[in-house]
This record gives C-alpha cells, structure tokens and sequence, in this order.
C-alpha cells in the first residue's frame, strides 16, 4: 500500500555562505550540492535515503548548478525540476516543487539537500507518525527540532503562498497544536553542512563510526528498495513490518507517545 506522501528534495540553493567559508579557506567555487563525503556528492546522501524509504514519490528542485547537480542524479527514480527563481529564496522551490506533486498524493516532506546524514528509518518514521494522525510531523533531539519536515496536504495553499526565503517552517508557529514532534536519538541525522566546518564535522562522524557500517540507521541505496518493496513496508535488511512498527512520536503539547 502506498504511503501517499511526496518527497521534495531541496537542492536549487546557490550556498552562498559556505561558498564564501570556503572562499576564505582556498576552496574558491564548491558548489555544496556536489561536495562529497565518504566519496558521494552531499546531494546523492540525501537522495539515496529517501529512495530508500516508503515515498510514494520523490522530486527534487534544482536551481545553481543545475546541470553538474542533475548528472549526480541520472539513473535514479526521481522527478529532477528546474526552478529559474531560486535566487529569490527557498520559497520559490517550495512552490515549485509542490507543482510536480502527484494529485493522488495526501502529504509532503520536504528534505533539505544538505543534511546528508539523514536516514530512510528516519523518513519512515516521519511517516509512520502521520498515517497515525499527525498532520505536521516534525524530529526532535532534545527539545531541538529538525528536519525533514512533513506537512499534509490540507497545508499545501498556504505553503504556495509563501515568499521570499521563507520555508515550511513558517508554518509551525501558526499550528502548534497539530504538530506531532519525533524524537531522534542521533543528532547527526538532523545536522546540515552550512560551512566548510561543518563538512569537517561530517567526515570525523563517518570516520568513527564501525568500519564497513553506514552511520547509524542509514540505509545506503546504491541499490534501492523497489516501489512495491517500499510500498509494502519492508526493504531488504529486513522482514516487512507495519507502517508504524517502531514509531515513537509524541504531540507536540507533550501528551503520550504514539
């Protein structure tokens, strides 16, 4: 059974700020999309996990660098969009992706391009949480939230309406009570690359975690889970499970678990 829920990776942003670290460290021209940790492009990182995971359908927008992004990505099962508007901030690929959403589609997650540590558990989890009720599924470290960040569809106008560099957490303040909070246990599977230290920090995680072992609860998908696999719940490290199998949500007003 399909989850219904459309994966939107943001990928169009010209990162400007770690373009300019990198600049004062003798990196002149990174493009973070492309930079790569433990041999992949940040962007396929992020990519791979949601393939891995039980979306019904994933996009990814594209903006700076378009072209040298899109060839990361050939092969995949993936909806690549360009947005010409990116430089007028991430609402314009917020919008643009929500274009290509299936109509069948009853959510969507929007995964940050740059946050590679990200899991497809995690994204199952996020799931999980809102086919048991949620309507805005947000993870949480520590009373920290995080993304990726899930919206149903019931939100989708006024997503469209956002402008400039706003992003779906705009929202939140507005909803406070229809947000249901996942508690992550790894922080790292909520940390983004902003600056060239960041990347640093990446790279010393996967260095010290168990060799031969992605970090924790990533799921490298060279060779991804089928649409019928992921529909069923399942992947191919384990034995199928029910959705929401494993889920450990909790509403944002603190009430029980889910």
């Amino acid at each position: 059974m399909s989850s219904g829920v459309s994966g939107i990776v943001l990928a169009a942003g010209s990162s400007s700020r770690f373009r300019a670290d990198s600049r004062e460290q003798g990196r002149l021209g990174d493009i973070k999309q492309l930079i790569e940790l433990d041999g992949r492009p940040l962007v396929r990182w992020v990519v791979d996990a949601a393939l891995g995971s039980r979306l019904s359908q994933l996009i990814v927008v594209l903006g700076h660098a378009s072209e040298r992004v899109a060839r990361t990505l050939d092969g995949l099962e993936v909806l690549m969009i360009d947005n010409p508007n990116y430089r007028l901030g991430q609402s314009t690929s917020v919008i643009t992706g929500l274009a290509q959403v299936a109509p069948e589609a009853r959510a969507v997650m929007f995964l940050p391009a740059d946050q590679p540590l990200v899991s497809s558990r995690l994204v199952d989890r996020l799931i999980a949480a809102y086919l048991a009720g949620g309507k805005i599924v947000v993870p949480v470290h520590r009373g920290r939230r995080g993304a990726p960040v899930l919206f149903d569809r019931v939100f989708f106008p006024e997503l469209e309406r956002l402008e400039g560099d706003a992003g779906g957490r705009k929202l939140l303040p507005r909803h406070a009570a229809r947000i249901v909070e996942v508690e992550v246990e790894d922080p790292a599977e909520l940390a983004d690359v902003d600056t060239p230290e960041d990347l640093r920090r990446m790279v010393n995680l996967l260095r010290n975690a168990e060799r031969g072992r992605t970090p924790r609860g990533h799921r490298a998908a060279p060779e991804p889970p089928t649409r019928s696999e992921r529909d069923a719940g399942c992947d191919r490290e384990s034995t199928p499970r029910p959705a929401g199998a494993g889920c450990r949500a909790r509403p944002a007003n603190g009430g029980p678990c889910q």
